[in-house]
C-alpha cells in the first residue's frame, strides 16, 4: 500500500505528469513561498510531502543515487573495502574539505522548508484541524533534521523562520549543545501536541504522537551521554508513555519473524513507530542491490556487496542457550553458526546459509571445488572483487524473493521496503537503559529486556544483576537487536567507547573446506585480520563542519581538533 509521500498526493492532484516530477519542480527557495500554496489542503499537502521526502535512511535510492550510512561504516559492526572512501571510513582519514559525507548543507535546506510551512500555516484559510496537523508534521520534521545535526556535529545554528538574505542576518553562530537539545525537544513536544495517535491507511507514513514522543525519548537518551546524565530520567519518563502510559498498546513487538519484520509485505506492522517511505519507481531502497552477495550470477540477482559485517558483530550474538559465544569453547568453534540467537540468522549472511534456493558459501572455496579463491561469494575470490572481505554479508533487510540487479530502474526489480527509523523494541531498550541508570535494575528494566529476549527465543536475564552488570547486558542487547539499523555509531558516541572498540583491527572469519584422511570434506574456521581501524578521541566523536560552509559564514566555528 503506497503511502502519503506519493500515493494520496498524486491522487489528490490527478497529475498527468509523474508525481516525483511535479514535486521536483517545486523550488524550496522561491515558488513554494507563494501564498497560493497554503490556500488548499491538496497543495499544502504536496508541499509537506517534499519535506518528508528529505528524510533518508542508510540505503535508499532517489533517481539512482545511493547513500551509505556513516553510522554503520564508522562502527565496529561493518567495514567497506574496495571503495574510494574505504580508508576514510576505517581510519577517519579525512578533513573538513574531504569528509565522505556532508549532512550540514542539505539539512538546512530541509529546515528552511519546514520553517516556510510554520510561517505560513497559522494565517492560512485552511480548516484549523488541517493546519494543526500540518504544523505537527512540520515541527516533527524540523526536529528530525536538527537531531541529525546534533548527533553528527554536536551543535547547530538554530533557525526558526525562513531567512531572507536581503533583510536578515544570515551569518549566524552555532548555539550551545544544550540550547540545540532544548530546541529539538521543544519541536518534538509541539509535534506530539498536534499529531494523532494513529493514522488511516491512506496516510501511512505520516508522523504520529508516538513517533514524536519516541524520538524525544531517543533524543533524551543521547543527551544523557553527551551533555548530562540527568536526562536519563527524562528518557525513561518519555519512553514509559509508549510502554505503560497513555499510548500503551498502540505498539507491540512483531511476532511473525524477526527478518520478515523488515520486508515490504509487512510494512507498518505493530512494531513500526516511524519509517521512511519508499515508492518504486520514484524512490526505492537499493539495499538489495548494494548489499546482496555477488552471486547467484543471473543479471537480476547479483549484488554489489559493498559493506561487510565484522566478526566482532557476529561473535556478539549469544548461543541459543543464552551462553556467550566463545571461540575458545571447542563446541562453539567447531560449529560457530549452529544453535545461535535467532537474530544471528536474520541479521547476517554466513557460510552455509540458504539464499535464493541455493547454499551461500562465504568460504574461500566450496565443498564441490576445493581450489582456493575460486568461490565468487567467498573471501579472497579471484573473480569477484565485490566478494565478502569478512566472511559475512548483511542479511537484515534482505528478502530472497526480491531481485537485485545492477540497474533496477524501470525493470520492476527495485526493493520497495521502507526504512524503519524507530520501532517499539528500541523504545523498550531506551526505557530499560534509562531506568537502570536512574534506579538500577528494577522490575521494569528486567521486564523490558526480557520481552525482547523472549521474542528472539533467548532465556530471561538472570536475577540479581547489579547496575553495572545490567548496563553491560543492555548494551549487548541493543547492539544485536538494532544491528545495522543506524544506531550503533550514536551509541558509541554517547557511551564514549570509541577508543575501546574502534582502535582494534577489524577481523573476519575465514572458512576453508578441507578433505580429511577419511575422505570427508569439512569446514575449518579461523579469525583473520581484515583491515586496520583507528580512532582519535575526542576529535572523531563528531564530524567536521564542512569547510565550504565555514567559507561562507565567518561566524561558524569548527569542531575540536578538525
Amino acid at each position: 500500500m503506497k503511502k502519503i509521500i506519493y500515493g494520496i498526493l498524486c491522487s489528490i492532484l490527478l497529475l498527468n505528469a509523474s508525481c516525483t516530477d511535479f514535486m521536483d519542480n517545486i523550488k524550496p527557495t522561491n515558488s513554494v513561498t507563494d501564498e497560493g500554496i497554503w490556500l488548499t489542503e491538496s497543495s499544502a499537502m504536496l508541499f509537506m510531502s517534499k519535506v518528508y521526502r528529505d528524510l533518508d535512511g542508510p540505503y535508499y535510492s532517489v533517481n539512482g543515487l545511493n547513500d551509505h550510512a556513516v553510522d554503520i561504516l564508522f562502527t565496529d559492526d561493518c567495514i567497506q573495502i574496495g571503495e574510494k572512501a574505504s580508508n576514510q571510513w576505517n581510519l577517519f582519514d579525512f578533513n573538513a574539505s574531504s569528509a565522505p559525507i556532508d549532512r550540514w548543507g542539505n539539512r538546512y535546506s530541509s529546515i528552511r522548508r519546514a520553517n516556510i510551512a510554520l510561517k505560513n500555516l497559522p494565517d492560512s484559510p485552511l480548516p484549523a484541524n488541517v493546519k494543526e496537523r500540518l504544523m505537527g508534521d512540520s515541527y516533527f520534521l524540523r526536529a528530525m533534521f536538527y537531531l541529525e545535526l546534533f548527533r553528527y556535529y554536536g551543535a547547530a545554528i538554530l533557525i526558526d523562520k525562513p531567512l531572507d538574505r536581503n533583510t536578515d542576518d544570515i551569518f549566524l553562530a552555532r548555539a550551545t549543545p544544550e540550547a540545540t537539545l532544548q530546541f529539538i525537544i521543544s519541536d518534538f513536544q509541539n509535534a506530539a501536541d498536534r499529531l494523532p495517535v494513529t493514522v488511516p491507511d491512506d496516510e501511512l507514513g505520516r508522523a504520529t504522537k508516538g513517533a514524536a514522543l519516541g524520538m524525544m525519548a531517543a533524543t533524551y537518551l543521547y543527551a544523557a551521554g553527551i551533555i548530562d546524565s540527568k536526562y536519563y530520567a527524562d528518557a525513561a519518563k518519555t519512553a514509559r508513555v509508549l510502554v505503560s502510559g497513555d499510548l500503551k498498546g498502540t505498539y507491540s513487538l512483531y511476532q511473525n519473524g524477526f527478518a520478515e519484520m523488515f520486508y515490504e509485505d509487512n510494512e507498518h506492522n505493530s512494531e513500526v513507530i516511524f519509517d521512511i517511505q519508499f515508492a518504486y519507481p520514484y524512490r526505492w531502497s537499493s539495499a538489495q542491490t548494494v548489499l546482496a552477495p555477488p552471486e547467484p550470477g543471473t543479471p537480476a540477482e547479483y549484488g554489489w556487496s559493498k559493506d561487510h559485517p565484522t566478526a566482532s558483530l557476529a561473535d556478539e550474538f549469544e548461543m541459543a542457550t543464552g551462553e556467550p559465544f566463545d571461540w575458545n569453547n571447542p563446541e562453539h568453534a567447531a560449529a560457530p553458526y549452529e544453535n545461535r540467537d535467532k537474530r544471528f540468522y536474520a541479521t547476517l549472511h554466513y557460510n552455509g546459509k540458504p539464499w535464493k534456493n541455493k547454499i551461500l558459501y562465504t568460504a574461500q572455496n566450496t565443498p564441490g571445488n576445493l581450489n582456493l579463491k575460486e568461490n565468487p561469494n567467498g573471501m579472497y575470490s579471484a573473480g569477484k572483487p565485490s566478494c565478502t572481505k569478512t566472511g559475512y554479508y548483511i542479511g537484515k533487510y534482505m528478502n530472497q524473493d526480491v531481485l537485485c540487479g545492477y540497474d533496477n530502474r524501470g525493470r520492476g526489480v527495485g526493493g520497495g521496503h521502507n526504512f524503519i527509523v524507530l520501532r517499539y523494541a528500541e523504545i523498550l531498550l531506551t526505557l530499560a537503559e534509562a531506568e537502570n541508570e536512574v534506579n538500577g535494575p528494577t522490575a521494569e528494566v528486567y521486564g523490558a529486556i526480557n520481552e525482547i529476549r523472549a521474542r528472539a527465543g533467548q532465556p530471561a536475564l538472570p536475577a540479581g544483576l547489579d547496575k553495572s552488570e545490567m548496563r553491560k547486558r543492555i548494551r549487548h542487547e541493543r547492539r544485536i537487536e538494532l544491528a545495522l539499523e543506524g544506531k550503533r555509531w550514536f551509541d558509541i558516541q554517547r557511551w564514549k567507547i570509541g577508543e575501546e572498540v574502534l582502535n582494534k583491527d577489524a577481523q573476519g572469519c575465514l572458512v576453508t573446506y578441507i578433505k580429511r584422511p577419511d575422505g570427508e570434506i569439512v569446514p575449518t574456521y579461523e579469525t583473520v585480520f581484515v583491515c586496520k581501524k583507528t580512532f582519535m578521541a575526542p576529535r572523531d566523536y563528531l564530524l567536521p563542519i564542512p569547510q565550504s560552509a565555514r567559507d561562507k559564514n565567518p561566524n561558524l566555528d569548527q569542531n575540536p581538533l578538525w
